[in-house]
């Protein structure tokens, strides 16, 4: 394809177009150029987003492009007050909620609350809250799970690593009604346990928590 020398009436740079180059991108001028003109429309595009507050950030304005040509905006932290620059994708997708020095605090929190709640192989926070269900699981219940060979349900429990067996029952419904007693009984008295020998501890956990619902 044929090329022609050309120069830019913009910034006066010289560069190679092709024909249908040069009618395309007559008013945008050189590739330069028109590289700016479309890191300008990104610009104002997110300079859209200052004032606007995600989570603990509240965006100020554009700062620069960082890596991969990401824009990046100077924020306020509002849990500290510091400002912070940070990828505007990050904080859309909800990756980035609070500057790095709060996110580290925050970690080493959680580390350490996550240290006090496990005691005698349990976790304090686990049994509390809702335990996940296993995604293996053939009945979609924690604690309850078909045995074909009986064609029955089986319950148990695990409680202070080791695994207890609650019994098999012909439907489901009472595989969980066992499963939700023993819960009552077991997690009940050990978690009142635990209040009662960690006051201080279980008063920072259940702080933790609601904070974390909360969000």
């Amino acid at each position: 394809m044929k090329t022609y020398l050309c120069k830019c009436e913009k910034c006066k740079n010289t560069f190679e177009y092709d024909g249908s180059q040069i009618i395309k991108y007559q008013d945008q001028g050189c590739p330069q150029c028109r590289t700016n003109l479309r890191n300008e429309d990104r610009i104002k595009k997110t300079n859209s987003y200052s004032g606007a507050v995600y989570g603990n950030l509240k965006i100020i304005k554009f700062d620069h492009f960082g890596k991969n040509n990401v824009p990046v905006v100077e924020c306020e932290c509002l849990k500290c007050g510091n400002s912070c620059y940070i990828p505007l994708a990050k904080i859309k997708c909800g990756q980035a909620s609070q500057c790095s020095d709060c996110g580290k605090k925050n970690l080493a929190i959680g580390k350490e609350i996550i240290s006090m709640a496990y005691v005698d192989n349990t976790n304090i926070i686990q049994i509390q809250g809702k335990r996940s269900t296993n995604k293996n699981s053939t009945t979609g219940v924690t604690g309850v799970s078909y045995y074909s060979k009986l064609e029955k349900y089986r319950a148990y429990i695990f409680f202070k690593g080791k695994q207890y067996h609650l019994g098999t029952y012909s439907n489901m419904e009472d595989a969980i009604s066992a499963r939700k007693s023993a819960e009552k009984e077991v997690f009940g008295n050990f978690l009142k346990w635990y209040q009662e020998t960690y006051p201080e501890q279980w008063e920072r956990i259940q702080k933790t928590q609601e904070k974390k619902h909360s969000r």
